[in-house]
């Protein structure tokens, strides 16, 4: 991974550890059809839209709202 989604594994790894913060935004890329490494600003907002849903399942709403919002921070500065 490069990049973008570097930074989105950083962020979740304090929360679920760093390989399954791997495995969650390369599945979320696969499920769009992308590698991790293009995750750019055509796709980031799509790809934060399938995330959250994956989040609020594994770790309740407030969590992944809190999550989502980090992450979008990075799709700002990096995108």
């Amino acid at each position: 991974m490069t990049g973008t989604a570097d930074e989105i594994v950083s962020v979740l790894s304090p929360v679920i550890g760093t390989g399954l913060a791997e495995s969650a935004v390369t599945m979320q890329c696969r499920k769009l059809g992308i590698l991790p490494e293009d995750l750019s600003d055509r796709n980031f907002e799509e790809f934060l839209q399938h995330f959250r849903k994956m989040m609020e399942i594994f770790a309740g709403e407030q969590v992944a709202d809190e999550i989502v919002m980090k992450i979008e921070t990075i799709g700002k500065n990096e995108c």
